[in-house]
């Protein structure tokens, strides 16, 4: 592409959940961008709060080899994708910032590339005229008066008159005849007014009483609502009530940490702090039965035992002082800083028995040597089980111990000395180092290299860190320390025992096709309760009081097991108040501990507060 490397497609979230909030995504690095509520997503949503986002919502292309051109698709999803409020259907070009909203009234975010390529400009944005209001006539009515009809009165004086004048009979009944008529349409139209009157008053009456049902029938679908929805607030209070009590599932716990719960890769071993160089425990060769054998070799000195530490390899031939495993971790800090355990991060700072690097090579006995008293002597051989080895060499702390170093030819069983033997007054200060300490997140084959930064003196944590381009999501750690026994709690991390999904990858370099497998994280989650608090060190005069647990508290779990060590363990509020760590078993009866969070809190505090 012929973009700087430092290019970056900007996700700034500017409606739900996530408002406020900015992904940025190395374009360089970046072929397609995710969005849903999978865990497996780029862009995550939060499922109570951005419900109406699918699992797999929509996808964010980058196309192009030249200058880039960017398009986003709508994964099928229920309640579609909006590109500057239209919906789209199968791919829609993005430009500058373009808006894109997930569902009507659900989450929105604005897009953009800092900085811009050349020839990327935003959209250009027309405004609509707005249509004038259209002017309605009212037509009037016209009235057309009715005339009324003239009534001609017949004096009966003048009748009479007439009549005497000589008025025919035909004529005055006639006259009457006329008069009768007139009178009748009078009467007519007079009874059709009364008629029309009681014809209109019904209309009116009949539609008042339409009116007046229709209102009634409002009123009534009104009131249900209002009740339907009085019934719904307390349903959803309620609901919310025993939520709250309850607090958050399993599930809903590993969809919004998951992302935020590491898989740790780690390697290390030890060094001579005064010279620099690597310890070995020496490998000594004797017949015992008439058969030669090569077993870890301790020197019993004045009655004590210790081991044979020497710094010369002797070609290979001696056991490296080293361990190898893995564990799990959780960010704290968009900046990058990860907790877990101290016994994951530097694994020399803690214990290191011949059961921690003896047992990689398949060894379970060794050499216990004494050296003889004067050249004519012969040393003293034995073979013993590393299980009954001294109490001090089982629980050896290397970090903190030291150890003596002898020469390689401290002793040989014929009976002359290659070299003085060393005394416990020589014990030597060492140096654990990590060869490999590598944080991988979920769904993701790629590792990011860490460092240390420090560890605790009074319990098992340690914080590491790494350099991320991109701003992590935090865990909230609590700001409380009391836990209480019976109380809930949720772990997440990467238990050994747990199934894997593993990606083959082929790569073709200087044209040599290489093949590798890498591990895909998923974490595991697991639920159970505080089972007890444990005794932390307190002295009252001269009476110390410790419980044989420390100052960690006990958990119900027994399913998770190696790996899981440094993983977050979340109280119902989805907290975290500790760190899985050890756990112990007597025959098939297991039980697991957490360091307190509050060592972790000391840890990301060095300064003091004021």
């Amino acid at each position: 592409m012929a973009d700087k490397p430092n290019t970056q497609i900007i996700i700034r979230h500017i409606a739900g959940a996530k408002i406020n909030r900015i992904d940025p995504f190395a374009l360089q690095d970046t072929k397609e961008i995710t969005f849903g509520r999978e865990a497996a997503s780029a862009v995550t949503y939060d499922s109570p709060k951005d419900d109406v986002v699918s699992r797999r919502h929509a996808v964010l292309r980058v196309k192009g080899d030249g200058t880039p051109s960017f398009v986003i698709e709508d994964l099928k999803s229920s309640n579609g994708t909006f590109v500057n409020g239209e919906r789209i259907s199968g791919e829609a070009e993005l430009l500058p910032d373009d808006t894109v909203e997930f569902g009507k009234g659900g989450p929105k975010f604005s897009f953009d590339v800092q900085p811009r390529p050349a020839g990327m400009a935003a959209r250009t944005r027309v405004m609509s005229a707005i249509d004038a209001t259209a002017t309605r006539a009212v037509a009037t009515t016209a009235v057309t008066a009715v005339p009324a009809t003239a009534v001609t009165a017949v004096p009966g004086s003048d009748t009479s008159k007439t009549a005497k004048a000589g008025i025919g009979k035909n004529t005055v009944m006639m006259l009457l005849s006329d008069e009768r008529k007139k009178t009748s349409q009078v009467w007519m139209g007079a009874l059709a007014a009364v008629v029309a009157f009681f014809v209109v008053g019904g209309g009116v009456l009949y539609w008042n009483s339409l009116r007046t049902a229709e209102q009634a029938r409002l009123q009534a679908e009104e009131q249900s609502r209002i009740q339907t929805e009085k019934v719904r607030a307390e349903a959803t209070s309620a609901t919310q009530q025993i939520t709250q009590q309850l607090g958050m599932t399993p599930g809903e716990v590993v969809n919004k940490f998951g992302n935020s719960t590491v898989w740790i890769n780690v390697s290390w071993r030890m060094f001579d702090k005064e010279t620099g160089r690597p310890v070995y425990h020496k490998r000594f060769t004797a017949e015992v039965g008439k058969v030669k054998r090569s077993l870890p070799g301790y020197l019993k000195i004045n009655g004590k035992i210790y081991p044979w530490f020497t710094t010369d390899d002797e070609e290979h031939k001696n056991y490296e002082i080293k361990s190898s495993g893995s564990g799990s971790g959780f960010v704290v800090s968009e900046s990058g800083f990860i907790l877990t355990n101290k016994h994951v991060a530097t694994g020399w700072m803690t214990h290191g028995g011949p059961d921690k690097y003896l047992t990689g090579y398949g060894i379970t006995e060794a050499f216990v040597i004494t050296p003889p008293a004067d050249k004519k002597s012969k040393a003293l051989v034995e073979v013993v089980s590393l299980a009954s080895l001294p109490a001090d060499i089982q629980s050896w702390n290397p970090g903190e111990d030291g150890a003596p170093i002898f020469s390689k030819d401290a002793v040989h069983i014929g009976g002359t000395s290659g070299g003085s033997v060393a005394t416990p007054s020589d014990r030597s200060p060492l140096l654990g180092k990590n060869e490999i300490l590598e944080v991988r997140f979920a769904g993701s084959g790629l590792s990011i290299n860490a460092s240390n930064v420090r560890q605790s003196t009074f319990a098992d944590a340690a914080l590491i860190k790494i350099d991320s381009p991109q701003a992590l999501t935090p865990i909230e750690i609590s700001s409380e320390d009391a836990v209480k026994v019976g109380e809930r709690v949720i772990v997440l991390g990467y238990p050994g025992i747990s199934t894997r999904t593993l990606m083959e990858v082929e790569t073709a370099e200087k044209g040599r096709v290489k093949s590798r497998i890498e591990v895909i994280p998923e974490p595991t989650v697991t639920e159970g309760i505080v089972s007890k608090l444990g005794t932390e060190l307190t002295q009252s005069g001269s009476t110390k009081i410790v419980g044989s647990l420390g100052d960690a508290f006990q958990l119900s779990i027994n399913s998770t097991g190696s790996g899981n060590s440094g993983g977050p363990v979340f109280n119902s509020s989805g907290k975290v108040i500790g760190l899985y760590t050890y756990g112990s078993c007597s025959g098939r009866t297991c039980v697991s501990h957490a360091v307190p969070i509050k060592h972790a809190r000391f840890l990301l505090s060095p300064q003091r507060t004021q």
